[in-house]
């Protein structure tokens, strides 16, 4: 079973195979026919009898296997699997891909599988850029008629020979025709087909008879007809027709009736020329494709088709699955039409549809493809610092970024979130306003730098500096876009901090300071509190998507949880702690998760609350720097592979500053595997998405 739309596409060498099998099997039951009757004529050259008998046992073997073969001929399908094998061979750049779409089954549903589509959309696309019609040359069909021909010659003279010889004298005998009939007499036929013409008389029989045919433009054509045997039927063939004409038959110093033959022809597609008007901010000139059937430009394009067909038609339209089919513009007297002032949104396929005066419909599919790409934000890149960093409160930092657009930049620059919860915007280049210009082409990478002096702004210890790097561009609606990078932070940490050499540990004991152990539990939710701020974040940068519009509900469910789980851990942290000072700021910290809360719920089906949400987020985890312990109690471990903490990390330059020298022990001691903390199903996938939510992009790039 062949694919409908393929099989369209191979009808033309399916056609050409017909015809020739209909030919080569003409010419040989003609030779066969003529033979027969030599056959015949020997016989009564010896004998004296047979002719008698063999001129209607020819006669009608001759119209019975001609019909016979005519039926069948019209009938018979070609093998579509040895049809793609020799286009195969034609052309092997293919590599198999036709065979494989040919012998592409459906289901008992008749649908096909994600793979079958495929290489039969492949396989169709293919046989849209190329003509295959050559598989078959044409020069194989004529050398085929000409044998049919030159057969039909050989079968006649040799019938004649058994023709009863007439009597009378020595000249022409032409005696009265009782009646004439011409077939097909006046009759429609597709341009390039054959006319076959069959006189039938009846009464007494002429000698010869003659097809006259008168093309429209261009002298007259005289063919003779053939008799066939003693039979009053006398025929001829025009091999293709290109125009219309008339015809008459000559007989006897007589003629017939004038037959009209009028041809037609079903529209089809001569060339398409394609222009594309880009946006206004793309800059990008107006551009034209000729002959084409696939156009590909940026969203927001105007698409204009001019359609070149070969003959006037009456309507023409382009038709897509699940998709309202476009109407082309066309004119009743010019094998014109039209598709003016298509907006290019989304890619598609479209099938051209065309219908003539007479109803008559193009035979062969032809496909347009446009596609559609999207214009993407601006790309961003961190050059310095990479990541967060823990800064005193005297430092100069130094932030150094790269950005590009592919269409231009309208501006760029950096934006510092301060502690007291203001913002400072620094733009760099571009001028903003209702008019912006460019400051850089499309794909021109521009580097920005700027220092932060911590003292300038009053920065204390256990403070929170959020920064990020932003771009503006031209968004598909015409307006301008602001795309933002990740969050980053800089924690101002004390002037100060302890780091004492303890006692070695193992076991259970060591897998705990693995696990941060210096830094404290504050450390730990601090930690938590950072992954729930770069989700909320990320929530709120991806937030204008329309396509992540269900993600985005269920991904805010998953912070909002993780808020609410940081929340009960605040809440333990400050009821067990028994300074008043860590107490006003637990409470603190409470205080601000609360909020932070109350705002992600709100933004379960708004994102409206989002920036809010994050501003609520970095008191708390600010408010959690105070709580992180101030001393740590460091020890060596005789396992190598223990890793280390965030808290560790962290602090690792003055960890290296401590010089560890316990003598090793070599004695193994007793260890016992701790068990790991208990933890449903659903929480472990919860915080699995919330890292993957938090995880920044520089992250991702630095693990690639």
């Amino acid at each position: 079973m062949i694919e409908p739309f393929l099989k369209s596409q191979l009808a033309p060498v399916a056609r050409r195979h017909r015809r020739l099998h209909l030919w080569r099997r003409l010419a040989a039951a003609w030779a066969v026919t003529g033979v027969a009757s030599l056959a015949f004529i020997a016989l009564n050259f010896f004998t004296g009898w047979g002719s008698l008998f063999a001129l209607p046992i020819l006669l009608v073997g001759f119209l019975i296997a001609s019909l016979v073969i005519w039926r069948r001929s019209s009938v018979w399908e070609p093998d579509y699997r040895a049809v793609a094998r020799q286009i195969e061979q034609q052309e092997p750049r293919l590599h198999a891909l036709l065979v494989t779409a040919v012998e592409q089954v459906p289901d008992a549903a008749g649908n096909y599988s994600y793979l079958q589509e495929r290489v039969l959309r492949e396989a169709a696309i293919e046989s849209t850029k190329h003509t295959w019609i050559e598989t078959v040359p044409a020069s194989q069909i004529w050398v085929a008629r000409a044998a049919a021909f030159v057969a039909l010659l050989f079968v006649s003279g040799t019938l004649t020979g058994l023709r009863p010889a007439e009597s009378g004298g020595g000249g022409t005998h032409r005696s009265r025709v009782d009646k004439l009939t011409v077939s097909p007499g006046s009759v429609e036929l597709e341009k390039g087909s054959a006319l076959v013409v069959m006189a039938r008389f009846s009464g007494t029989i002429p000698n010869e008879a003659m097809l006259v045919v008168q093309p429209r433009e261009g002298p007259a054509k005289r063919i003779s007809l053939q008799r066939a045997l003693n039979d009053p039927v006398f025929g001829a063939a025009v091999p293709e027709v290109a125009g219309d004409l008339t015809y008459h038959v000559e007989y006897s110093g007589r003629g017939s009736d004038e037959f009209k033959v009028k041809v037609f022809e079903h529209p089809r597609l001569e060339k398409a020329d394609a222009t594309i008007s880009y946006p206004d901010y793309t800059t990008l000139p107006e551009k034209r494709i000729e002959d084409t059937r696939r156009v590909t430009a940026v969203e927001g394009s105007t698409v204009s088709l001019a359609l070149q067909l070969n003959k006037p038609v009456r309507s023409a339209r382009l038709l897509a699955k699940n998709q309202p089919a476009l109407p082309l513009t066309t004119v009743s007297n010019a094998a014109t039409a039209q598709l003016s002032g298509f907006t290019l949104e989304k890619s598609g396929t479209y099938e051209l549809q065309l219908v003539d005066a007479d109803g008559r419909t193009n035979k062969l599919a032809t496909r347009f493809v446009f596609e559609a790409l999207p214009n993407k934000p601006p790309e961003l890149k961190w050059l310095a610092p990479r990541g967060d960093q823990r800064v005193s409160a005297l430092e100069e930092m130094t932030f150094r970024a790269e950005t590009s657009d592919d269409f231009g930049l309208l501006g760029y620059g950096f934006e510092f979130r301060m502690p007291d919860g203001r913002s400072k915007e620094i733009r760099l280049a571009g001028a903003g306003g209702e008019k912006p210009a460019l400051v850089a082409a499309g794909r021109e990478k521009k580097t920005m730098e700027e220092k932060l002096f911590l003292e300038d702004i009053k920065a204390e210890v256990d403070q929170l500096v959020s920064y990020f790097v932003w771009a503006e561009d031209f968004g598909p609606d015409g307006k301008v876009r602001r795309t933002m990078s990740d969050l980053f932070f800089a924690e101002v940490r004390p002037f100060e901090e302890i780091y004492r050499k303890g006692e070695g540990q193992d076991g259970q004991q060591q897998q705990q300071q693995g696990q941060g152990q210096q830094g404290g539990q504050a450390t730990k939710l601090a930690d938590l509190q950072k992954q729930i701020i770069n989700a909320t974040w990320k929530l709120q940068r991806q937030a204008a998507n329309p396509s992540a519009t269900n993600q985005y509900a269920k991904d805010v469910a998953v912070v909002t949880e993780s808020q609410q789980d940081a929340l009960e851990q605040a809440r333990e942290l400050g009821s067990g702690n028994p300074d008043p000072r860590r107490q006003a700021t637990a409470a603190s910290v409470e205080t601000a998760m609360e909020k932070a809360l109350l705002k992600l719920k709100a933004a379960s089906s708004d994102a409206k609350p989002l920036p809010e949400a994050v501003q609520a987020e970095q008191e708390a985890y600010q408010a959690l720097l105070k709580l992180a312990a101030r001393e740590f109690e460091v020890s060596r471990s005789r396992s190598r592979s223990q890793g280390q903490g965030q808290g560790q990390q962290r602090n690792q330059q003055q960890l290296d500053q401590l010089e560890m020298k316990d003598d090793e022990n070599r004695y193994e001691t007793e260890r016992q595997a701790a068990a790991p903390p208990q933890q449903s199903s659903q929480q472990q996938q919860a915080l699995s998405r919330l890292k993957e939510l938090s995880q920044r992009q520089q992250d991702v790039n630095e693990r690639l």
